[in-house]
């Protein structure tokens, strides 16, 4: 049905972009009484420079179309994508620009802003977000942490889409991690109602100009403008923990220049100790784990070698719901990681990346599966991926391998590889001694000399005094715990953030 809207007033609105001033530009305008609808137009003026868009309100932040160059619509009961739904308040609102590429040079913008009295957009789906619990079994889940759809300005995939190519790859869920916006939580909540097999979880990219970075389960857009009104990786990072979500750094190696403005992390201000998990793996790994993924893994160890636990995490980020036309696509599920949470929910699945208990499958679900647990040598006592066992003399790393025929164990401490064996049954058991500092143990399973599986960490502190034969370190030296050793294994304890005791 055609609707006639009756337009209240219209405004153009023309400037310089200055390079200098920082990253984003504040272009302010007036909404008139009487607006339930407003459109903004906008053009750079420029084949060769790239200019992000957003728009902010009385109340804040009212939505974000990035590069996105189609006009944004912004109405009260319906919004176009990228972009919420609500009351248009009458008074000050802002088009805030992103300067994403200016070559040196100033740009410009031309705004053209048109307020209407009738809406003209047909009102979608939408519901308020009830938390839901699909399965309350404490088992593996697996599910794809990096997936946009079309609330992104530069992806297109429907949720319908979504939930169909999730649904076929067998996932248990999905992380819709649409860029800098909320836009998509209301018709998230709307297409989960009714849906039993597959959980829907909020989340955002928060994508910077430094890196980007996930949000997983957080309720409101987190500001994402870094250098504007005191903005940086500390409070972008504190903003999602008010939420109760958990950051994630994403492909934090992939430094492509324009190809992909601002996709590795450079955030020299980054809380590490606060962030939950690294992107080891993305996207589509014929395309990237021979180039990215060895130095993603480089930057994950840098990390944990200074003492700040990261649970392992893939995702697609994928835009079009599998249907890329270029030869290598990004495909839903293609990583797939696997959490082994308390149940299929997503509260469930936030604790579970923050207490480390991840397995990423390199190419997709179909990979093997493996499970890593550390026993002590002489007890019954084991710890899981994140957690620690501590004062034990030795202890068996038992790795368990689903669907490995013909793969090799690779045994990882401390960012370097200690042993390798070829999987042979269903569970191998590893023993190895203590050397009396904190160490950490992944797996990662290889075939033909690729990555098919990783594991996060499970971490032991360990006392050489109590070892079987009397005391013996790593690499057989024989030594004993120095007297200094009770405090330092406290401290490092202590330090331990998200690293849980054994059981």
């Amino acid at each position: 049905m055609l609707v006639l809207s009756a337009v209240i007033a219209t405004l153009r609105l023309t400037g310089i972009v200055p390079v200098e001033g920082g990253d984003y530009l504040q272009v302010p305008f007036t909404v008139p009484a009487g607006t339930v609808e407003l459109s903004v137009a906008h053009d750079d003026g420029s084949a060769s420079q790239i200019l992000d868009w957003g728009v902010w309100a009385p109340e804040g932040f009212r939505g974000w179309g990035g590069g996105l160059t189609d006009a944004a619509v912004i109405g009260v009961a319906e919004s176009s994508r990228g972009y919420r739904a609500g009351p248009v308040t009458a008074g000050a609102w802002a088009v805030v620009i992103g300067k994403a590429k200016l070559q040196g040079e100033p740009g410009q913008y031309t705004i053209d802003l048109e307020f209407r009295d009738v809406a003209t957009l047909p009102v979608g789906p939408r519901a308020p977000w009830t938390a839901v619990t699909l399965a309350a079994e404490r088992r593996w889940y697996g599910g794809d942490f990096h997936v946009h759809s079309e609330d992104s300005g530069d992806a297109t995939a429907t949720l319908d889409q979504i939930v169909s190519l999730a649904g076929m790859r067998g996932l248990d869920f999905v992380v819709l991690t649409d860029h800098n916006t909320d836009a998509h939580l209301a018709r998230l909540a709307a297409r989960q109602q009714g849906l039993a097999n597959l959980l829907l979880v909020r989340g955002a990219e928060i994508t910077t100009y430094g890196g980007h970075g996930n949000a997983v389960g957080t309720s409101s857009y987190v500001d994402h403008r870094v250098g504007l009104g005191g903005v940086g990786a500390p409070s972008i990072i504190d903003a999602v923990d008010a939420q109760g979500g958990a950051f994630i750094v994403n492909h934090p190696a992939l430094e492509l220049g324009e190809l992909c403005i601002g996709c590795g992390w450079s955030h020299g201000d980054t809380p590490w100790d606060r962030v939950a998990g690294i992107e080891i793996q993305t996207g589509n790994a014929d395309l990237t784990a021979a180039l990215f993924t060895p130095r993603s893994i480089a930057i994950w160890d840098r990390e944990e070698d200074a003492g700040h636990p990261l649970a392992a995490i893939g995702g697609s980020d994928d835009h079009r719901a599998g249907m890329e036309t270029g030869s290598l696509p990004a495909r839903i599920g293609s990583p797939t990681t696997m959490v082994l949470a308390d149940g299929l929910s997503e509260r469930a699945i936030v604790d579970a990346v923050r207490g480390g208990r991840t397995v990423v499958k390199i190419r997709g679900p179909d990979d093997p599966m493996v499970a890593l647990v550390v026993e002590d040598a002489a007890s019954e006592r084991r710890a899981e991926l994140g957690e620690t066992l501590a004062d034990v003399g030795a202890v068996e790393l038992v790795v368990t391998v689903d669907g490995g025929a013909g793969a090799i164990i690779e045994l990882w401490k401390d960012g370097e590889q200690v042993a390798t064996t070829p999987v042979t049954g269903a569970v191998t058991r590893l023993a190895r001694p203590v050397s009396g500092q904190l160490e950490r143990y992944r797996v990662e399973l290889t075939q033909d000399g690729q990555r098919l599986t990783v594991t996060s960490h499970v971490y032991v502190a360990g006392d050489p005094s109590l070892a079987p034969d009397g005391g013996c370190c790593d690499g057989g030296g024989g030594s004993t715990a120095p007297p200094w050793f009770a405090f330092a294994l406290a401290i490092a304890a202590a330090q331990a953030r998200r690293r849980r005791p054994a059981r």
